[in-house]
């Protein structure tokens, strides 16, 4: 559970630091941030509220200060794809610009969360005539891009416990961290499952291997890494993305 104590306050996500920090602004001059910062509206919604729907048309995309979204999208036959999962600083529903005004997928709150809700038509302005935040989009873009091909080559090239422990070192709060680290799990390991491509038999059996070949241990949502190395050994190098933007 991510509570706001964990989170930004409503003021710090408003903040001219908090908005340079974003890929989305960086580089940009004081005044133009100030545009989007006094737009800004601060919205809360509880774990189980849909942020937006997949075809909807979209007004707002959104920053995240606290909690989590899952983007996902709903084939034709009612399946569930996960598509990410977004904590805070992530942006989500930009992408809407160049869809039609149509949001391509879903966003469901997993997490009690704290968002900024800016409007889409401000920032289609301001990419009209300002060249960095273009550049600055076009960054974005791209980045989101090529952590979705990193995200599918792992997919492809490594095992389910390896997918766990590459997600569990994803967690943890410096990539050098040593050895007795505690975690807590941010959702539940349903979703965790999902957003790893697993089913949840799969999922529970990767577990299993994963505690005997690394020594880990977890109760209920609580996880205890003795040994950072023997958990980096076993993911073999994999990719442990902060959870990304669309």
């Amino acid at each position: 559970m991510v509570s706001k104590e964990h989170g930004a306050d409503s003021t710090q996500c408003k903040s001219l630091a908090f908005f340079k920090s974003l890929t989305l602004f960086i580089n940009l001059p004081d005044e133009e941030i100030l545009r989007f910062t006094a737009a800004a509206q601060v919205k809360h919604y509880k774990k189980g509220q849909l942020l937006y729907s997949e075809n909807e048309e979209g007004s707002f995309f959104y920053i995240v200060c606290y909690g989590w979204l899952k983007l996902f999208h709903t084939t034709e036959d009612g399946e569930i794809v996960v598509l990410a999962m977004l904590s805070k600083d992530n942006i989500t529903g930009k992408n809407a610009l160049f869809e039609e005004g149509r949001f391509t997928h879903s966003a469901l709150v997993v997490e009690d969360a704290e968002i900024l809700a800016i409007p889409l038509a401000l920032l289609k302005e301001r990419l009209r005539s300002n060249n960095q935040l273009a550049l600055n989009m076009i960054s974005s873009l791209v980045q989101h891009q090529r952590r979705h091909e990193l995200q599918l080559e792992q997919h492809f090239l490594y095992s389910a416990p390896q997918r766990i422990a590459c997600f569990l070192m994803g967690l943890c709060p410096t990539p050098d961290q040593k050895d007795g680290v505690v975690l807590t799990l941010p959702y539940d390991k349903v979703l965790i499952a999902s957003a790893l491509g697993m089913k949840g038999e799969t999922f529970s059996r990767a577990l299993n291997i994963l505690r005997e070949e690394t020594g880990i241990h977890i109760t209920g949502s609580r996880v205890t890494i003795d040994s950072m190395e023997r958990l980096q050994k076993f993911a073999d190098g994999c990719f442990s993305p902060p959870m990304c933007n669309d």
